[in-house]
């Protein structure tokens, strides 16, 4: 035993203990995960790098998709795979960018679903449409109609136009159509001329058929919107006609028209006066 090492305390040798070195190890065939193999890509917006996994953005993007399909020469640096070279999103501003990556790579996986505020939603809204995230679309869509009152009704009907979201142009047209004076001069200077004008025209259209409501109906003022459009807006939705009595319409001798206060001017905008 006299010149024998001891094995350590607790840990009594063994021939099997640890397991052999296989020294050909480099020969075994290896193949890449088809789910969990990432590869990174480097974004520049506004002088700020990001580096994110690709996967998401050829998941969910048709726009990146084509983009990262497209050749590249076997000599050139590919474009997002360095520092010195990442790939620069023109016309995109560094919070909104932040915002759709909060969104698609949340901090806490097993938590995934933070809340993110109507500021955060529509920035995700923005970008998911102009990159055709489809389903990130929809889903930013769907959280910002859970509570479109915290979005000025002015903003709604600008952003659901420019966005091709239906539910915020007819949701954002209720409240000026509802107005006694109807739409004001700060909305026109947001909506622009045409836009007010339609919205009057949706107003005197509702008070010809509706003269016993001093608030329309919602459903009402969306049937009507698409009349007024005719078509021009293929985005709004369809909607089914409600019978008058179902709105809880008055009979003529309880009829009660609510003054209505001087406002954007009714020839200016080409539609007959009212007494």
């Amino acid at each position: 035993m006299s010149g024998q090492p001891l094995p350590a305390a607790g840990f009594p040798r063994s021939k099997t203990s640890v397991p052999p070195v296989r020294k050909f190890s480099r020969l075994v065939p290896r193949t890449r995960s088809k789910d969990f193999y990432w590869e990174i890509c480097i974004f520049l917006v506004e002088g700020v790098l990001f580096r994110v996994p690709k996967h998401q953005f050829t998941k969910n993007s048709e726009t990146f998709r084509t983009m990262f399909t497209l050749p590249q020469t076997a000599t050139d640096t590919v474009e997002g795979d360095t520092d010195d070279k990442p790939i620069l999103l023109q016309g995109v501003s560094k919070v909104d960018f932040e915002r759709l990556l909060k969104f698609m790579f949340p901090r806490n996986e097993l938590s995934p679903s933070e809340p993110l505020s109507p500021e955060e939603w529509l920035s995700i809204l923005k970008l998911s449409t102009m990159w055709e995230m489809t389903e990130i679309r929809n889903t930013a869509i769907s959280h910002i109609m859970e509570r479109p009152l915290e979005i000025d009704a002015t903003e709604r009907i600008s952003l659901g136009t420019k966005y091709d979201v239906s539910t915020l142009v007819t949701s954002g047209i209720v409240s000026p159509v509802n107005q006694q004076e109807g739409v004001s001069e700060k909305q026109t200077e947001v909506l622009g001329y045409e836009m007010a004008l339609r919205i009057q025209s949706i107003r005197v259209k509702l008070l010809e058929k509706l003269r016993s409501f001093t608030v329309f109906p919602d459903i009402q003022v969306r049937i009507t919107a698409r009349d007024v459009f005719h078509g021009e807006w293929p985005f709004l939705e369809p909607v089914e006609e409600v019978p008058m009595i179902a709105l809880g319409r008055l009979e003529p001798s309880d009829r009660r028209r609510a003054p209505r206060k001087p406002g954007l001017p009714w020839a200016s905008l080409g539609l007959p006066g009212r007494s």
